[in-house]
């Protein structure tokens, strides 16, 4: 795709887009999970820039404690876990809600997502992290997410629209903490993605993840705090017979501790975040997108060759705290 002239290549997408929405809706169930399957599969062995990157960051957060077989099998279970998700964004189009109802199950730890409180809810590239939004918007409970505007505005609104099937919210990324802080102090929830490399003029701090000093974003954190909301952990995980499990394993209490000031408490809020999903992925690493390239950037004073292959320097930007998340 990269040899065909941009233009062109957005009609193309485009048209994919729109071919998918008129296709895979139609397909049996068992149809979309053994595609996701096969094609997962085949991806993960097809040499590529995804699969370097995937290899490369599994050798990160694992190093030599599993072998490179266990690294080659995490990875391919991660490529099915994402091209489930990408074929399952179109596949779910159609009879929305009997289809999330059916497919879509909530574990008995869901009933932290299901109370009316103000709730920042925190997720990862893990899963599908798309439905989960969805399903919990269907039970009623409608949730502020923001969307990372995709290269191509025309397959980017086609998203969107699949995003707000079931009443979700979906805002663009400028202003967005504005909304997002207002939606809270109403009494609602947000739902952020919490695993991306955030540029520090997008206010991306350094904080350690599987062991290793990467950006990210302290919004969650920080709207938490300023809002005084719970911080609520979630994930959704496919399972064989083709239904998801969604899970809220777990809630972190945002209130400051004697002698905190606001900084303190965000960088400690933050780093129990990213703790909180790290212990996910290591209970089921083949879940997460280990194909996205999270260790952008190296801090500075951190060796050189820690880092992947990928991994640049850091641009010398100023940093901005207050500035909406977004990923790079």
């Amino acid at each position: 795709m990269r040899l065909i002239p941009k233009p062109t290549r957005k009609r193309i997408e485009v048209w994919l887009a729109r071919a998918g929405l008129v296709a895979i809706p139609s397909l049996p169930r068992r149809v979309v999970v053994g595609l996701a399957r096969t094609l997962g599969a085949l991806g993960s062995l097809v040499p590529s820039r995804a699969r370097a990157v995937g290899l490369a960051n599994l050798d990160v957060a694992y190093g030599a404690s599993i072998d490179a077989r266990r690294k080659r099998e995490i990875l391919r279970q991660s490529f099915q876990t994402f091209t489930l998700l990408l074929i399952d964004t179109f596949w779910f189009t159609r009879d929305s809600e009997k289809r999330i109802a059916r497919w879509v199950v909530f574990a008995p730890d869901a009933e932290r997502v299901f109370v009316p409180r103000r709730q920042v809810c925190v997720t990862g590239h893990f899963g599908n992290w798309e439905i989960i939004g969805q399903a919990v918007a269907l039970r009623g409970h409608p949730l502020m997410s923001v969307a990372t505007p995709l290269a191509n505005p025309a397959v980017d609104e086609l998203f969107n629209r699949m995003r707000r099937t079931t009443g979700q919210i979906v805002v663009p990324k400028r202003g967005a903490i504005r909304r997002l802080l207002g939606f809270l102090k109403d009494g609602g929830k947000v739902a952020l993605l919490l695993d991306q490399n955030t540029k520090q003029a997008d206010g991306g701090v350094f904080m350690d993840f599987f062991g290793l000093p990467a950006l990210v974003s302290p919004a969650g954190a920080s709207l938490a705090r300023r809002a005084r909301a719970e911080i609520l952990l979630g994930f959704c995980l496919p399972r064989p017979d083709g239904t998801y499990l969604a899970e809220f394993p777990a809630t972190i209490d945002s209130a400051a501790r004697p002698g905190e000031d606001m900084k303190a408490a965000v960088d400690r809020l933050n780093r129990e975040i990213l703790a909180a999903i790290e212990e996910r992925i290591r209970l089921h690493p083949g879940m997460w997108l280990w194909m996205y390239k999270r260790w952008k950037h190296r801090k500075p004073g951190t060796p050189r060759d820690r880092y992947p292959d990928y991994t640049g320097e850091l641009p010398e930007t100023p940093p901005a705290p207050d500035a909406p998340a977004g990923e790079e």
